[in-house]
């Protein structure tokens, strides 16, 4: 793919072992890039180069060979935690809510017009218009209503402000 030293690539192989998986981490670090390998094999951790591993000890699988098994759960959890992280840091998150949605469809509308009544607490009606005005955009319906502003406005700022929330609508 199109890697670029800013990216970080992140190697996961339950075993340790899998070739392929080695040979990406390889590449990226070739081009410069930042390596994360994730292995439940504490064998393995010596015989890797990367600038992070992550070795969770899960102990024998039930099955021997079936990986799918513990570290097959022990990955997953891993890898919800670091993208929760990554959304955080990412500001696609303000307190406990996921803000960064565009309403779609039906679902996301609703969650959307939930998530605005939570911050504002304006009415499902007001949060309905609002969100109508901002284009579906949670974010942006968010600065609109704190900061009084239109939603190119909105946009602008949460761009200034590095898609973070908090800082667009500074203390409320």
């Amino acid at each position: 793919r199109k890697i670029k030293s800013i990216d970080v690539i992140m190697g996961i192989a339950a075993c340790g072992i899998t070739p392929f998986v080695h040979g990406a981490i390889q590449y990226a670090q070739l081009k410069g890039c930042k390596t994360i390998f994730l292995t439940c094999a504490p064998q393995a951790k010596s015989g890797i180069k990367t600038d992070v591993v992550i070795n969770p000890v899960v102990g024998p699988e039930v099955i021997t060979g079936s990986t799918r098994m513990k570290a097959g759960t022990v990955t997953k959890l891993i890898l919800n935690t670091i993208t929760t992280a990554a959304m955080i840091k990412t500001g696609k998150v303000y307190g406990n809510l996921m803000v960064d949605l565009r309403a779609t469809n039906r679902k996301l509308q609703d969650r959307a017009e939930r998530i605005l009544i939570s911050v504002t607490g304006l009415s499902r009606p007001s949060a309905k218009r609002l969100l109508k005005k901002a284009d579906g955009r949670v974010k942006a319906a968010i600065v609109m209503h704190f900061r009084k502003v239109d939603l190119a406005q909105a946009v602008k700022i949460l761009k200034e402000c590095g898609q973070s929330l908090r800082d667009a609508i500074g203390k409320i």
